[in-house]
């Protein structure tokens, strides 16, 4: 397979260039030869236009369309007119293919490739913080923490902790790779910085309740705290209530969870998968024999059929047009009224009608 990755900007220059380059950098390690220019190849197996602007509508083989952003009703019907030669356009969500489908596309000719992510972003850890003394009596129940530690994902929490006589909570948070940010007394300026850099606020004792408490919610931080004392006069203010230490358990294993969910969420959407998806797309529309497909986009989202259940009625149709109509007037009038604005706001009325005068002898606004 040949493939001419035909990208009509400039590969430095924005995202649609960088789509180019990881494509083309995961081809040639996938041992496909491929190669990027402005202009399509006659000679290649598959032209991959990205975007779908840019195709001039000329049938060279096999013609793929990287579709994105179909917002006003010019770039419909542009788009409408392409597929009618193309092999493929190629959306990068569901909810677009569906939407140009129902819109008057062939889905057969539509599928969804969702876009991928560079895999260097590290995991942004939710910081935890806790501002009080620990007491002799045990009124504290620090002990909480070290039972923690050896249940929860050090990759998921921070642990900010201002106070003196944490020492044994902080090693044994650290012993189990918990980032810690100890201070072992109380400062102030340094306090009235940490609060608001928290996520949630713990505090673990049964003794009616604690200061930092009130400063939490007053900077609008959640709350995990225990059902006691003035905490409960303050309506709506603790996010996650406990009493016990398995209840204060499961509130960080399900906060670990619904993290994990998020992160996982896009946890498969690399640029060697997405470029897999597209070299079996193409593989299907060179032999026309359907590949077997592990991944819910791609090529499986080309055969998928059209959902009978979905009526295509008028309504619909005329609704979404009018909002296609609507859009491509705002575009066209907002950059000439923003000019305005700011005209009138550095200039005044004098300045606007300048500009009006201007235009009405041969300038442009």
């Amino acid at each position: 397979m040949k493939v001419r990755i035909v990208c009509y900007e400039d590969v430095d220059a924005w995202i649609l260039g960088k789509f180019a380059l990881r494509m083309q950098e995961c081809l040639k390690e996938l041992k496909v030869e491929s190669d990027i220019s402005k202009f399509p190849d006659t000679s290649a197996d598959i032209n991959h236009h990205i975007i779908y602007l840019g195709y001039d509508g000329q049938s060279r083989g096999i013609d793929t369309l990287m579709i994105t952003h179909i917002d006003t009703i010019d770039k419909l019907n542009l788009l409408k007119k392409q597929m009618t030669i193309a092999s493929a356009g190629i959306c990068m969500s569901n909810e677009t293919m569906s939407y140009l489908s129902r819109m008057g596309i062939d889905k057969k000719k539509l599928c969804y490739v969702n876009p991928a992510h560079d895999g260097v972003m590290r995991k942004r850890k939710i910081v935890i913080g806790l501002s009080c003394r620990v007491q002799v009596d045990g009124r504290k129940r620090e002990y909480f923490l070290d039972k923690l530690s050896k249940t929860i994902d050090a990759d998921y929490f921070k642990f900010k902790i201002m106070g003196d006589g944490w020492e044994r909570q902080v090693n044994s948070l650290r012993k189990e790779g918990f980032e810690v940010d100890y201070f072992d007394h109380f400062n102030y300026s340094q306090y009235i910085e940490l609060i608001p850099s928290l996520d949630y606020y713990l505090y673990m004792g049964m003794d009616e309740g604690q200061m930092g408490f009130i400063d939490a919610v007053a900077a609008g931080v959640k709350t995990i705290v225990t059902t006691q004392g003035y905490h409960l006069d303050a309506s709506n203010a603790i996010i996650h209530p406990f009493t016990e230490y398995e209840e204060l358990e499961n509130i960080f294993l399900n906060i670990e969870k619904g993290q994990k969910k998020l992160v996982n969420s896009v946890a498969s959407w690399n640029w060697l998968d997405y470029t897999r998806k597209h070299i079996e797309l193409w593989n299907y529309l060179l032999d026309n024999r359907k590949n077997k497909s592990d991944f819910k986009d791609g090529i499986n989202s080309l055969l998928i059929p059209s959902d009978k259940s979905v009526v295509l009625g008028r309504s619909f149709v005329i609704e979404k047009t009018i909002k296609l109509w609507i859009t491509k007037y705002f575009h066209f009038f907002y950059p000439k009224t923003k000019k305005l604005k700011e005209t009138y706001a550095s200039k005044g009325l004098a300045g606007v009608v300048a500009l009006f005068v201007n235009k009405i002898l041969g300038g442009r606004i």
